[in-house]
C-alpha cells in the first residue's frame, strides 16, 4: 500500500504541474485517494486478523471493519475506528502548533470517491491547496 500511496501522490503532483484547470479534479481525487489508502493501511495493521480473512469468513462483529478495509470509502468511519491515531494527531498538533485533527477531519468530510464523477471543474489553485494540505497529513499517517 505504501508504494501505491507514493505513486498516486506523484500522479497528483504531475497533474498539478500542468497548471490546467481541466486536470484539477483528477489531482484532487488522487490526493484524497492517498488518504484513503493510508487509512486502510492503518486499519490493516490494527486489525490484521480481520484483514486476512475472506469476507464470507467474517463474523458479525468483524464485518464493519472488513467492509471499511476492503469495500467502503468512508474516511470518517475509518478514523472513528482509530481513536489512538486521532490522539496521536492531537498530540503532534500540540507540538507543531497546528490543529492536525481538524485539518484531517476537514479532508475526510470534503473528499468522496464520487468526486471522480463530478461535472464541476475545480480550479488548479484549489487542487494545489489540497495537495499541499495532504502532503503534511500523508507524513503523519505513515
Amino acid at each position: 500500500m505504501a508504494a501505491v500511496v507514493e505513486r498516486r501522490f506523484e500522479d497528483a503532483q504531475l497533474l498539478c504541474r500542468t497548471g490546467e484547470n481541466a486536470r484539477a479534479n483528477g489531482a484532487a481525487y488522487l490526493v484524497g485517494f492517498v488518504i484513503e489508502i493510508l487509512l486502510k493501511a492503518r486499519l490493516v495493521r490494527k486489525f490484521a486478523a480481520i484483514a486476512r480473512k475472506r469476507p464470507q469468513d467474517l463474523d458479525e462483529s468483524e464485518r464493519d471493519i472488513g467492509r471499511l478495509i476492503w469495500s467502503q470509502h468512508d474516511l470518517g468511519g475509518m478514523l472513528d475506528r482509530m481513536p489512538d491515531f486521532e490522539a496521536a494527531l492531537k498530540a503532534r498538533g500540540e507540538r507543531d502548533g497546528q490543529d492536525h485533527v481538524a485539518e484531517f477531519k476537514r479532508v475526510c468530510s470534503t473528499w468522496t470517491i464520487q468526486a471522480r464523477y463530478s461535472p464541476h471543474t475545480m480550479m488548479m489553485s484549489e487542487a494545489l491547496d489540497m495537495l499541499n494540505r495532504i502532503r503534511t497529513l500523508k507524513e503523519l499517517l505513515k
